[in-house]
């Protein structure tokens, strides 16, 4: 138990993405106090420990505190974590390999950090603060860059034998797919996840189907985004229409997985491409 005199410091919270860092300054009841986004640098293991230090410290400056008011910050990390050891064992989505993280990061910041699976703290925030609370056996599923869940049962996360329980996002959906970051083809991952949106869409348009998106598309593939083929459903454009159907379709057979495998209270999806629009 933490001493009297902390019980009300704030503390930050930091999810790190493979596009994104998004930072919270936290109260105990989990209000969020501030908050910001900045883009994640992937060029290697040091400079992404230095895009997200960076946020940190920027996430402080711009709110007029300093390190000694927050108790702690924790950050959630894609992949495969081992959070007592603070090493970032493996994530396809940051290209690291057994990184260590939390000793990369308290020696920039010079304070108490802590780690997790991003997904793992995703699950923890919806059953204490969020739409779990209260409840005991609850499904997390993250929809963003990666695709990955959290079990909870009896109240408590099940990590499984080797800590992948819940990685559903290697999971082959279609076999024979679109080649995933992890070396496999046609997981979960590859086929629903925001760049496997986007890669789907491009396909449709390589083989000479007509789309709003098709400016997009020449040698500037990268130039296209799940946020683009959400935008173009709306407006009624074939392809991004028929993309958005099959990834609803691959999602919903997962969401069918979990919850016979499971039979949770509530599957709780979460994660960026969810959240950047109502269509999926």
């Amino acid at each position: 138990m933490l001493p009297d005199d902390t019980l009300q410091k704030p503390l930050i919270g930091i999810d790190v993405g493979g596009t994104k860092i998004a930072a919270a300054i936290v109260d105990r009841q989990g209000k969020i106090l501030a908050s910001l986004r900045r883009p994640t640098n992937v060029t290697n293991p040091e400079s992404t420990l230095d895009s997200i230090a960076k946020t940190a410290i920027e996430l402080i400056d711009t709110n007029h505190m300093d390190l000694k008011e927050i108790e702690a910050i924790g950050f959630g990390i894609p992949g495969l974590v081992d959070a007592e050891k603070g090493i970032g064992i493996a994530s396809v989505n940051l290209g690291w390999e057994n990184v260590p993280v939390r000793a990369g990061l308290e020696s920039r910041l010079g304070t108490r950090c802590v780690i997790e699976n991003d997904v793992r703290t995703g699950a923890i925030g919806e059953a204490r603060f969020g739409a779990g609370k209260g409840l005991n056996y609850i499904v997390y599923l993250n929809i963003g860059t990666g695709i990955s869940a959290t079990i909870i049962l009896d109240g408590k996360i099940f990590m499984g034998v080797h800590g992948l329980a819940g990685e559903i996002g290697h999971a082959v959906q279609e076999p024979g797919g679109l080649p995933c970051k992890c070396g496999g083809y046609g997981c979960l991952e590859a086929v629903a996840a925001g760049p496997g949106i986007a890669a789907r869409a491009l396909e449709k348009i390589k083989i000479g189907r007509t789309s709003i998106l098709s400016p997009f598309s020449s040698e500037l593939s990268q130039a296209i985004t799940a946020r683009q083929v959400f935008e173009a459903a709306i407006k009624g454009d074939p392809v991004a229409c028929e993309t958005l159907s099959e990834v609803g379709t691959l999602t919903a057979h997962a969401l069918q997985y979990l919850a016979l495998a499971y039979d949770p209270d509530v599957i709780v999806i979460g994660g960026g491409v969810v959240q950047s629009s109502e269509i999926l």
